[in-house]
């Protein structure tokens, strides 16, 4: 906190330190850079469905979906721990915090090297034996970032956070369509991976925070980052098979093509969902983890003032995309993913319902409670393990999907119910979330029904 934000606050807190400048000016560039960003990918995707094939798409999900599962595995909160720290700004405890990601990182890659082998054959694809390894140089690369990023969300110094990233996603796009025109290959989209982490890493080593950055290994720092850490690492786990365990079971049950076209349908969906976490993670969990020591008052009103911004910009639109979605595929796509437009209808009612977890989820860290993301994960994970595997003996994909739709719900259940032990939960104040999506996918219905009756006219 600045010396004039600090004279501001005072005794009656929240009254005097009001955040909500910096966190319209930081939501308005994570909106804008990751809109550009949304719109690369999105135009990248349209041209890589025609170029490529569905398969494709479905190699291209594993190798990131192990990468993803391998550095969540693995996750220590290191950047949590970072920004919610008293010292999260001196440089030896940044310092410790580099050196036992860029370790974290050598030990992930390895592990990438032993699981190839047993991944290939349970996806029946010898050319995983390759792509997983190679794909998976990113993760060394990511541990060696430096921690000046970690700085940079600490301070809520948005801009030059989406300028780096929006930088990596354009480079990584142009050398994955470049290769895709020139000799199409699955290999493009592991291409795109490295070179894209490749420049955020070296970008983040040109940002200067005032001091160089060093290995160093303070016991001190090492001790507060591994207690923090021990709830994240096991809540981490649990969320990797809980939200990226679909695409897992999804290859193994139905193949990989299949998994191709799931893939589509998940990107455009999660669009707005990883909208929600970078504001979440980025903006208001710095804010509210400075406000939590003005007292619950000033707390529950930062939080659920920003909810309010956040559920009207984003739930009536993804009410909308619930009810009438299969006509943006038939719109952008062949035929060929046809299936995708049920599959993003169905997969916007679990980013919706994502959207209304994940703050609740910050504030609880934000409160020193970050076991309620341990016990959210654990409940998702035993409903997707074993809703997926019932839903498709019973009915088949469209049941898998239901399943998936649903996760989120023993997530929101959890939340709530940590939310009112800490004296923050206001029940109507969440119900007007579910109300905006209402309202939306009543307009989508509208939406619907007038699409049918001009097509049965024609």
């Amino acid at each position: 906190m600045s010396a004039e934000e600090v004279a501001a606050v005072g005794h009656e807190g929240v009254q005097h330190y009001r955040p909500w400048k910096k966190m319209l000016r930081g939501s308005a560039v994570e909106v804008l850079g990751h809109g550009a960003g949304q719109l690369l990918r999105f135009f990248s995707n349209l041209v890589l469905a025609r170029l490529l094939f569905p398969e494709a798409f479905g190699l291209g999900a594993l190798v990131v979906t192990v990468n993803q599962g391998l550095i969540m595995l693995s996750d220590l909160g290191i950047e949590p721990a970072v920004i919610q720290h008293k010292r999260g700004g001196e440089r030896a405890f940044l310092n410790t915090a580099f050196t036992i990601q860029a370790t974290r990182g050598v030990i992930v890659w390895l592990c990438s090297v032993v699981l190839a082998w047993p991944l290939a054959e349970l996806y029946g694809d010898p050319r995983l034996m390759l792509m997983i390894p190679i794909g998976s140089t990113a993760v060394l690369l990511q541990g060696l970032t430096s921690p000046t990023l970690f700085t940079l969300h600490r301070e809520l110094q948005v801009a030059r956070l989406t300028a780096l990233e929006f930088g990596a996603q354009a480079l990584g796009i142009a050398v994955m369509l470049v290769w895709a025109l020139l000799a199409p290959s699955v290999w493009v989209m592991v291409a795109s991976l490295i070179v894209s982490t490749g420049f955020k890493t070296v970008g983040s080593h040109l940002m200067s925070i005032g001091h160089s950055v060093r290995f160093e290994n303070e016991p001190e720092a090492r001790r507060e980052i591994f207690a923090f850490g021990r709830w994240i690492l096991g809540s981490s786990a649990l969320t990797f098979f809980g939200r990226q365990g679909d695409r897992l079971m999804l290859g193994v049950y139905l193949g990989v093509a299949p998994l191709g076209i799931y893939s589509i349908a998940a990107a455009l969906s999660e669009a707005v969902g990883v909208l929600v976490m970078r504001i979440t993670r980025r903006i208001l969990f710095p804010v509210m983890s400075r406000v939590r020591e003005e007292g619950t008052d000033s707390l529950r009103e930062v939080f659920y003032r920003s909810r309010l911004g956040l559920d009207m910009a984003i739930m009536p639109g993804l009410g909308i995309l619930a009810l009438s979605g299969h006509y943006l595929i038939e719109l952008l796509y062949d035929p060929r993913y046809a299936a995708a437009g049920w599959m993003l209808e169905l997969l916007a009612i679990r980013v919706a319902m994502s959207c209304v977890a994940l703050p609740s989820e910050m504030c609880l860290v934000a409160l020193g409670h970050p076991r309620y993301s341990l016990y959210q994960n654990a409940a998702r994970l035993v409903w997707v393990a074993g809703g997926i595997a019932l839903g498709h003996h019973f009915f088949g994909l469209a049941g898998v999907l239901w399943a998936i739709a649903l996760s989120e719900l023993p997530s929101i259940a959890i939340q709530w119910a940590g939310l009112w032990r800490a004296r923050i939960l206001v029940p109507r104040l969440e119900a007007r979330s579910f109300a905006l999506f209402a309202a939306g996918a009543a307009a989508g219905a509208l939406v619907r029904m007038l699409f049918d009756r001009l097509l049965h006219a024609t």
